[in-house]
């Protein structure tokens, strides 16, 4: 029996921490000294997003039936095509698969005429559903720690050489349609701001895991990188 069972998790919106500064951080802003031209603006836009923005998760892990450092067979017969996912989660005895996304976002964005209040949106919505997912994971990993078993960090399809047609695996496994989460024969997600991924549970807590910002070949210029 896998250690987590599918479960639908409502990612609580009062919760998450470190959103306006991912948000200034994609707008190069200093959000403790907004200048007077921008700070209507932004307090209309946040307003708006912390009244409207919604977002759910869901996640369930599979057990490894054998793992050759070249690919990775589960017990429920999907396997992932990937030595550098091999590799990865060599120790981890589950993948957990797990998506997230954020309900609201296109409704303001449609309604908004204002070029540059649409820019204002976009950053909120991708600052918002990468906090999600962070408290997703995290809040799922503490629950691993309560039982002695640790979790990796996520990856995600497309990142590095990580396949992108991983996204289908996990859209199969999960059916993650339950909360209104789809995904297009070129494997965009849509609600359009939503993540997927793939972390491993292992027995050995490993302080310097390796994180999806290491291989990315973008770690140096992403505004999002580490943080």
């Amino acid at each position: 029996m896998s250690t987590i069972t599918r479960q639908v998790i409502e990612i609580p919106i009062d919760k998450l921490t470190g959103v306006d500064t991912l948000f200034g951080r994609m707008m190069n802003m200093d959000i403790d000294k907004i200048p007077a031209k921008f700070s209507a603006g932004f307090q209309k836009t946040r307003k708006e997003s912390y009244e409207n923005f919604r977002m759910k998760g869901i996640v369930e892990s599979y057990q490894v039936k054998r793992n050759d450092l070249e690919s990775i067979e589960l017990e429920n017969g999907i396997s992932v095509q990937s030595e550098q996912m091999a590799q990865i989660f060599s120790k981890s005895f589950e993948l957990v698969f797990i998506v997230a996304t954020l309900h609201g976002y296109e409704e303001l964005d449609e309604a908004e005429e204002n070029m540059f209040l649409k820019l204002f949106l976009d950053s909120w919505g991708t600052a918002f559903i990468e906090r999600g997912n962070q408290w997703l994971e995290q809040y799922i990993a503490l629950g691993l720690e309560d039982k002695g078993i640790y979790a990796t960090h996520s990856f995600s399809p497309g990142q590095n050489n990580i396949p992108m047609e991983m996204q289908n695996q996990i859209f199969q496994a999960l059916k993650p349609e339950e909360i209104g989460l789809t995904v297009n024969e070129k494997f965009m997600m849509h609600p359009k701001k939503s993540v997927s991924g793939i972390f491993g549970i292992q027995t050995e807590k490993i302080e310097n895991r390796i994180r999806p910002c290491d291989i990315c070949e973008r770690k140096d210029t992403c505004t999002s990188a580490y943080a």
